[in-house]
């Protein structure tokens, strides 16, 4: 089922890629965090940043999508660890 949704998020992923729109040149944040770092700096924490995101949305996704496929198969919703059962 993980392989299943990892496959559908990296499709979504493909057409929703929206990160720049956190680092977005001419902003109040990137100008003023351009007078504190170097751009090497700088370039390094829009990386961390945008993997660090990233993997919490796959994550995320994935979750959803299990619970998703749960609920649609046993006709449900289910909360905490009675989902498992």
């Amino acid at each position: 089922m993980d392989e299943f949704a990892k496959m559908i998020y990296e499709q979504w992923n493909k057409e929703h890629d929206e990160r720049d729109l956190f680092f977005k040149k001419g902003t109040e944040l990137t100008d003023k965090m351009e007078e504190i770092l170097s751009v090497n700096l700088l370039n390094d924490l829009y990386s961390i940043f945008c993997d660090s995101c990233q993997e919490v949305e796959e994550n995320a996704f994935i979750e959803g999508f299990a619970y998703a496929c749960n609920c649609l198969s046993r006709g449900r919703i289910t909360f905490g660890k009675a989902q498992d059962n």
